[in-house]
């Protein structure tokens, strides 16, 4: 008899956790974790967990909260906008490589006017990083 023990070492690719988005109505967290930059220099990171972190230039600090996505709507909440609850449509745009697929929110309601100016004034650009 011959013992086989897979070692795992197969291909020596790099592996990634996070790939840029692909165009269109994504339907989960998975579909759009990554790190996000704005013209205007700022950052948007979601994670797959569920994190939320959004720094925006000029502000007073990062903002920080938690996010949930179920085909397109998008939930927020964040530290800076106490119990308000943001919620929006996001359309993915673009092509799935850096620097090219795009992040685009439509406000659907949000009580926080800073957090709702600064995700929807531009499209958020998948960063390499």
């Amino acid at each position: 008899a011959t013992l086989l023990i897979a070692t795992g070492c197969g291909d020596n690719k790099p592996r990634e956790n996070v790939q840029p988005p692909h165009p269109g109505v994504p339907a989960g967290r998975s579909d759009v974790q990554g790190i996000y930059r704005s013209l205007r220099q700022s950052l948007l990171q979601l994670r797959g967990d569920g994190e939320f972190v959004l720094i925006v230039r000029d502000s007073p600090g990062p903002s920080a909260g938690e996010y949930t996505l179920s085909s397109g709507r998008l939930t927020v909440t964040t530290d800076v906008c106490g119990g308000a609850v943001g919620e929006y449509d996001l359309v993915v745009g673009g092509e799935p490589v850096p620097g090219k697929a795009t992040l685009h929110f439509t406000m659907v309601k949000d009580d926080c006017g800073s957090r709702a100016q600064s995700l929807t004034v531009e499209a958020w650009v998948y960063a390499d990083s």
